[in-house]
């Protein structure tokens, strides 16, 4: 397969990935706002701040817009062509690098991409932000799902579709851990922190779509070791870091035909590494100081992961917009 489309391909599915997860740190943002008891946009803007710093976008966000409110906050995740990593930007690279392939791709996942790029591009952005509609949240969502189940079932399981999967569940599992992250679940000193309130974690897992999964196999109040343990080590959650960094490695190791049980290139071999500490982390350690190193750990893991793969296959660095204009 020639480098440009693998790379590609691997992009498409990361792309539609990250619009995806972007709409569920919203979703858990304004959950967050609901609760609040002030609504000025100075306590708005810091509720939502660490949501820019976890995506490495506050200070281009600072740099767009003079006012710090919850609307320009929404519109430039959601809108803002100058923001590399918005929904919009997100759905025209996907498209873009679709179009560069699309004799590769089966003609159903050209129709969603080019259906969702239309539609997004098709609406009236200031009323969305102002009137933040559940309706065009939930379509992002849909047509996200939509995507990977006929990229599943119409694209065939050969080598374009295992770069595929490497993009979508770097993706996830970085986003996962990061909308942990985010929150600030953990103090930076030596104390541990206390559990957010009920409601708090309620949106995280509202935002991760784990809410069924959480209490079908939880029989206990919402706390922060159990929502952790959830989205961090649980094997069968599939928006679960742990559950993510097996399909990767799966997909990998797909790619360059190695067995499971040993490794071909860096990639693997960090891939390899990365799920070998998941497995052996003890749920106890989550909810402290050690677990947000170990979170952090987790994020640059994946980020050289993604930079090994590419130079592996693609023969050139990674390049990620929302990196480069975050430096």
């Amino acid at each position: 397969m020639l480098c440009r489309v693998a790379d590609s391909l691997f992009w498409i599915s990361r792309y539609f990935e990250r619009a995806e997860n972007i709409i569920r740190f919203m979703d858990v943002t304004l959950l967050t706002l609901l609760e609040s008891e002030q609504a000025t946009d100075e306590v708005n803007y810091e509720i939502w701040s660490p949501i820019l710093s976890s995506l490495g976008d506050r200070a281009l966000f600072e740099s767009l817009y003079e006012v710090r409110s919850s609307t320009n906050v929404t519109d430039f995740l959601m809108f803002n062509r100058e923001n590399p990593s918005s929904v919009f930007s997100c759905i025209a690279s996907a498209r873009e690098n679709a179009r560069m392939v699309r004799d590769q791709i089966s003609g159903e996942m050209w129709a969603v991409i080019n259906k969702l790029y239309l539609y997004i591009k098709g609406q009236d952005h200031k009323r969305i932000c102002r009137e933040l509609e559940s309706e065009f949240f939930d379509r992002i969502k849909q047509d996200s799902s939509l995507f990977q189940g006929v990229t599943d079932s119409t694209f065939s399981h050969r080598t374009g579709f295992f770069f595929m999967e490497c993009g979508k569940f770097l993706e996830r599992a970085d986003k996962t851990s990061r909308i942990l992250s985010s929150k600030q679940f953990m103090r930076t000193n030596s104390e541990v922190q206390d559990a957010l309130d009920a409601a708090q974690w309620g949106a995280i897992l509202k935002g991760c779509s784990a809410s069924e999964a959480f209490y079908q196999n939880h029989h206990a109040d919402v706390n922060a070791q159990s929502v952790l343990f959830l989205l961090l080590l649980d094997h069968t959650f599939p928006r679960s870091v742990i559950y993510c960094v097996q399909r990767l490695q799966l997909a990998m190791h797909n790619i360059s035909g190695c067995p499971i049980t040993h490794f071909r290139n860096e990639a693997e071999r960090r891939t390899g590494m990365l799920l070998s500490d998941l497995n052996y982390y003890q749920a106890a350690e989550l909810d402290t100081p050690q677990g947000k190193e170990f979170i952090e750990k987790i994020q640059s893991t994946l980020e050289t992961i993604a930079l090994e793969l590419s130079q592996k296959y693609m023969f050139f660095d990674i390049v990620d917009p929302a990196a480069e204009v975050e430096q």
